[in-house]
């Protein structure tokens, strides 16, 4: 069932039940935290390339700063897409391209189901060995604004990739998009 503005209604059974995904997965960012705690938990004002933030929010870029990660990658817009990322949403109206984690490269250049929503594991950009981002150099920006050793850090929406996205951006990655599930 839809609601008149375009987004799902939910019974309170199925609100109850992603309520309780949520939150499950909440615990679990907890726990991650503590075997692996950012700076800000250890009072360290710089990054200690934990991975945390890789792990608890896998960064989305903006549509424009694709060509960019694709040429440092020596791949096509395209390839990039198909490879290493997954659409999403937030509000089922505008959908935006994130990196998949490890472990969702089978639903790449797709959707990810809702079901897959709370999927555990790094952006797939992570490396754990080395605790450093393959792609640094590239990273969006959204990447360089999170700064967890910040108080109140991440507040300001304006500057995640999310933002930068528009009902009809999605459509430029994946011609072929289905926004209904």
């Amino acid at each position: 069932m839809v609601n008149p503005s375009g987004t799902p209604a939910y019974t309170e059974q199925e609100k109850s039940y992603w309520k309780s995904l949520a939150r499950e997965y909440e615990a679990h960012l907890a726990d991650m935290a503590k075997k692996h705690p950012p700076a800000a938990m250890l009072g360290v004002k710089s990054c200690v390339r934990c991975g945390h933030c890789c792990y608890t929010y896998v960064c989305i870029p903006r549509p424009e700063e694709l060509p960019a990660i694709a040429d440092y990658l020596k791949l096509t817009v395209a390839e990039l897409v198909s490879k290493y990322m997954v659409a999403d949403t937030e509000d089922c109206r505008t959908f935006f391209l994130r990196w998949a984690k490890h472990g969702e490269e089978d639903i790449t250049g797709g959707r990810i189901p809702p079901i897959r929503t709370f999927d555990r594991g790094y952006c797939i950009f992570f490396d754990e060995k080395g605790g450093s981002c393959l792609i640094h150099p590239v990273r969006p920006q959204e990447a360089k604004y999170v700064k967890c050793w910040k108080t109140n850090n991440g507040r300001d929406r304006s500057q995640w990739g999310i933002s930068g996205w528009t009902k009809e951006d999605i459509y430029r990655f994946i011609p072929d998009f289905d926004s209904h599930l």
